[in-house]
């Protein structure tokens, strides 16, 4: 059985709806940008984006943890940044983040909306050209600074002027009612960047296409160096180095409990003065002091790093005359992103009633060197397909009555094949019955050709395999147990 035959579990993760970004609109953003991601960039002085999905896991933890809806969770988080006079506006691309909020800001609504549902979905599909238009002057600007490639603000603004022509030459209410036109069409009638900003405006993934991203930096990047007095090239005493140097980065911090670290980097300087840049990053923010004197987490993940990096350097210089390990002769340990979460969000989450410890969950998922996965059933006509990814810390139980289904997958295997291999039909003493299932027979023109009855199939060593018996009596072998 090779490995690329097995069907990959991360496939068959739930659709969960995150948005990728948010568009933040607020008199007080100056108090702080990086309340909900460490990837922020500021639009103008009342507008910024936050892109959230580079923390989806932890958010979506949270909402589990909290047993809400992730528009209750985020409100609770900018309630508080922002006192509730905001406007917030989550969907997939920032362009209808900023389309959709310009339509909420006339309208003065605060509070939050996404795209992901079915009313606000509806509205964005409503809206007039007026609010389409409403973001690209502020386009023009983030385009000039960043000098895009191919952009000319004149040229832009007369091909906006022609394509409002031709608009209301045409009688269309509104963007979608063109909807029907590709981008290609707008650009090779109206220029390359109106055509990107159409893209933009009905793209459902989170690409940026073009979008001119401009990260806001962090106000301070904590960071330490240090110059050893004699190289070293084992992982106890750079261990013992690192803790101290860890300690000298809590005091940047002033022991501020509410600054947790996305990302760290780690600039290592070699005995032949080559210097190396790898990453720290942790699937979950990060309380560096709250880890204080031993610093456990940054510590595993360091030794992570050192164990790839020598292994890398011994792969690259085998055939020279070096040291088996490279020795290290100095560093700089430097925070790169970080997202500020306020103690009373911590104490709001650690309130919450649950038989799960879920920071013990999280803490130990920073430690590892291999992400943790979950899963649960779900009802699905398909052995294969029985069950779903879920955050770590997620609801285990399904909404729906789910015993039959649980029931069934306590006896299906662990290893599936991607495509199921055709056998000989087996000895009816080495088969034991398990469950017939059946596919979406209903989109078949012969319903009883899509009928399966599943066995488990032990051969003459004891070993359990999957297997099936379709209609016509043929039999495939479709798992393997443990």
């Amino acid at each position: 059985m090779t490995t690329d035959r097995i069907i990959q579990l991360d496939q068959l993760s739930a659709g969960d709806g995150f948005p990728a970004y948010v568009a933040i609109y607020s008199d007080q953003l100056s108090g702080n940008p990086f309340a909900l991601s460490p990837t922020v960039m500021q639009w103008s002085e009342q507008i910024m984006i936050c892109r959230v999905d580079h923390c989806q896991q932890f958010w979506l933890a949270q909402q589990q943890r909290c047993a809400c809806r992730l528009e209750q969770l985020f409100e609770r988080v900018l309630g508080h940044h922002f006192d509730n006079s905001y406007i917030a506006v989550f969907a997939n691309h920032p362009w209808q983040c900023l389309v959709y909020l310009a339509y909420q800001i006339q309208h003065k609504s605060q509070g939050i909306y996404f795209l992901q549902s079915r009313l606000n979905r509806n509205i964005f599909k409503s809206l007039d050209w007026e609010f389409w238009f409403a973001p690209q002057q502020a386009l023009m600007s983030h385009l000039e600074a960043a000098r895009a490639k191919r952009f000319n603000a004149d040229s832009f603004r007369a091909r906006q002027s022609q394509f409002r022509r031709f608009i209301n030459r045409m009688g269309l209410a509104g963007p979608f009612a063109l909807q029907q036109a590709d981008h290609h069409a707008i650009t090779r009638r109206f220029e390359g960047w109106l055509g990107k900003v159409w893209f933009w405006t009905f793209d459902n993934s989170a690409d940026l296409h073009g979008f001119p991203w401009v990260a806001l930096d962090q106000p301070a990047r904590p960071a330490v160096s240090r110059d050893l007095e004699y190289p070293v090239n084992q992982w106890p005493y750079i261990e013992v180095l690192l803790r101290e140097d860890f300690e000298r980065l809590c005091e940047q911090f002033n022991r501020d409990d509410s600054e947790h670290i996305n990302r760290m980097l780690w600039q290592i300087t070699l005995f032949n003065y080559q210097v190396i840049d790898v990453e720290l990053s942790f699937r979950h923010p990060y309380s560096l002091h709250r880890e204080i004197p031993d610093f456990k987490t940054a510590l595993y993940q360091a030794c992570y790093v050192y164990a790839d990096l020598i292994g890398k350097l011994r792969d690259r210089d085998k055939d020279l005359d070096l040291p088996e390990s490279m020795p290290f002769i100095g560093w700089r340990v430097e925070v790169c992103e970080r997202i500020h979460l306020p103690p009373i969000l911590w104490d709001l989450f650690a309130s919450e009633d649950g038989d799960v410890n879920h920071q013990g969950l999280f803490d130990l998922q920073n430690k590892l060197s291999i992400p943790f996965e979950s899963y649960r059933s779900q009802a699905s006509f398909y052995p294969e397909q029985s069950f779903q990814s879920i955050p770590i810390g997620g609801v285990a139980e399904s909404s729906y009555d789910q015993y039959q289904w649980s029931s069934s997958s306590s006896l299906r295997p662990l290893f599936y094949y991607q495509a199921a291999d055709e056998i000989e039909a087996p000895a009816p003493g080495q088969r034991f019955f398990l469950e017939r299932c059946s596919s979406q027979w209903w989109l078949h023109g012969d319903p009883e050709s899509q009928i399966m009855d599943y066995f488990v199939l032990r051969d003459r060593r004891g070993r359990a395999s999957w297997v099936y018996r379709n209609f016509d009596g043929r039999w495939f072998k479709q798992g393997e147990y443990c």
